[in-house]
């Protein structure tokens, strides 16, 4: 009697812990499915960012001395000034092209706190539309700048010439039959990485990739808005020649509208700096007020 009370016994412990089993290995089964199909908001992993378009306004960039710089892009390169400021330790300088269709600015920077930053080196260019590239590389050069590469026809790119200003930033000067003056048209910067710099400001500031160029130099994504809307591009570089670049710790900073400018702050804040930046540091400036960037029904 007593061995059919224990083996009755024996059943009944190996049946619950059998169940226990079961329920315990269901429970881990629904735990993993929810640590791998969703984050911690209850989202799919695989969720693309919810889209959101922007649009580049401006470049702002170090300058050793403005009494020398503000002529090269005054007289040189036919800009205006739009704003001036004095802060505890910058002047500031704002420009823009007079009569260009383009929302683009161009702020120049003198620091007078004596850090003494390296302005040299930026690995980004600046480019101008003209009608006449070769008068305005003549008049570049006689307000201060240098020509580097007097306008020619480049094959598959049309009249390019190349100049620097008294900082060593690159110039560019495009001969365009469209352009109706000189104007800014694009700003560019370097990127280490330019595949990962691309997917950046496509996915996370919400620009749009226009166009890949290679050259022997350097290989370059323009980027902008979406078709049919004309707007200052972004031109994230980066160099293949044998000069050592310096892609982070440059004193440039992007400007640029959004239409939800607080998903595009929360997407580009690092948290170790406290500010909005992209992945080689260049600091992000996004207006604060949501933009209607749709393409208008006759374009810009």
């Amino acid at each position: 009697m007593a061995y059919w009370k224990n083996r009755q016994g024996h059943i009944r412990s190996r049946f619950l812990t059998t169940l226990m089993a079961l329920l315990l290995t269901a429970l881990l089964s629904g735990c993993e499915w929810e640590l791998f199909d969703k984050n911690a908001d209850g989202e799919d992993d695989d969720d693309e960012p919810t889209p959101v378009a922007s649009q580049i306004t401006g470049l702002e960039l170090g300058v050793s001395d403005l009494d020398i710089s503000l002529p090269v892009y005054r007289n040189g390169l036919d800009m205006r000034i739009v704003e001036q400021t004095t802060t505890d330790n910058s002047r500031r300088v704002t420009l823009e092209s007079p009569g260009s269709p383009l929302q683009a600015t161009l702020t120049l920077i003198e620091f007078t706190d004596g850090l003494g930053r390296n302005l040299q080196d930026n690995p980004g260019k600046i480019v101008f539309f003209t009608p006449d590239a070769e008068a305005l590389a003549n008049q570049f050069e006689r307000s201060g700048g240098v020509v580097t590469l007097p306008p020619e026809e480049q094959p598959g790119f049309g009249v390019v010439g190349f100049g620097r200003d008294p900082d060593n930033n690159l110039i560019e000067i495009v001969g365009s039959p469209d352009a109706p003056l000189i104007m800014l048209e694009a700003v560019g910067i370097g990127a280490s990485d330019l595949e990962e710099a691309r997917d950046f400001y496509r996915d996370q500031v919400g620009l749009t990739e226009r166009q890949f160029i290679e050259t022997e130099s350097y290989d370059e994504y323009i980027m902008g808005t979406p078709e049919g809307r004309r707007s200052l591009s972004l031109v994230l570089m980066h160099w293949k020649d044998d000069v050592e670049r310096r892609y982070q710790g440059n004193v440039t900073r992007v400007r640029l509208i959004s239409e939800d400018p607080e998903e595009v702050t929360e997407r580009t804040l690092s948290e170790d700096d406290d500010q909005t930046q992209d992945l080689d540091g260049n600091q992000l400036i996004i207006d604060d007020e949501p933009a209607d960037l749709t393409v208008p029904a006759s374009g810009d």
